[in-house]
């Protein structure tokens, strides 16, 4: 693991360290950063959001692609704090085993999820924003351990009214009545580069697609499920105790063919 600040030189592996940043997790696909643009356009849109100083320093991505192949690492998360005394872009490099959805692996492959009880707070109490990606990530990481405690890899974020929003590493995908759907970008999750690219190549090739609000009962009457991120594409996924489906492959098909382009 190697720390850059800026993209002057490396300095000694340390932690993130406190305050909080937005920060874009970017996998390396064939050495390459090949979604690098569109997460730089999302990293972009959140810091003019949140009224930070947006300007990125020359040679941002070159720095990148440097810093991976020195380390070897095949994924890099990019951060700028959100404090204004502080505008330097850090990354740190790490590899895509180490940030997997289902750290251990299970039969088939999938990742086990269960529906969690904690609640992202709403109003005033949410603090940052939930359609940002920003740490401190309290609820995240609560998400997981309440999961972990069950027996489960990750939770599946519920709203208040009850609508499935995602976990804390992926968008969640249902396969309802011959349709891959995913919860809407309502100001709830996470707008996923994954999800977004996934929903526009199966649009143009006609795999059947949807945004729309579903709850537990679609959760329980959907015959696949899916979990996807930027890093590692959609993986397929289970509630904790269900059996192993035989996984439609239309979704991984579609990401080859995005990080092949």
């Amino acid at each position: 693991m190697i720390w850059l600040d800026g993209v002057l030189g490396a300095v000694a592996p340390r932690d993130a360290g406190d305050g909080a940043a937005l920060f874009e997790t970017i996998g390396a696909f064939r050495g390459e950063l090949r979604l690098w643009d569109r997460h730089l356009a999302r990293l972009q849109a959140g810091l003019q959001r949140l009224g930070v100083d947006a300007a990125l320093p020359a040679g941002l991505h070159a720095a990148a692609a440097a810093l991976l192949q020195r380390s070897g690492d095949d994924v890099l998360r990019l951060e700028r704090r959100l404090d204004p005394r502080d505008g330097v872009f850090r990354m740190v490099t790490r590899r895509r085993a180490a940030t997997g959805v289902a750290p251990g692996g299970r039969a088939g492959g999938e990742v086990a999820l269960l529906p969690a009880i904690v609640r992202r707070p709403a109003g005033p109490a949410a603090g940052l924003a939930a359609d940002l990606k920003l740490r401190p990530r309290a609820f995240h990481d609560a998400l997981v351990a309440e999961a972990r405690a069950g027996g489960a890899d990750d939770g599946i974020a519920l709203g208040d009214d009850g609508a499935l929003l995602e976990t804390s590493t992926c968008n969640l995908w249902l396969h309802l009545d011959a349709v891959w759907t995913t919860p809407p970008l309502d100001g709830r999750i996470l707008p996923g580069i994954a999800r977004a690219l996934l929903l526009e190549r199966a649009r143009s090739v006609g795999v059947p697609v949807a945004e729309r609000r579903c709850d537990l009962a679609d959760l329980h009457r959907a015959d696949q499920i899916c979990v996807s991120n930027s890093v590692h594409g959609p993986q397929p996924a289970r509630l904790l105790g269900a059996a192993v489906a035989e996984p439609d492959s239309s979704l991984r098909r579609l990401w080859r063919l995005i990080v092949a382009d």
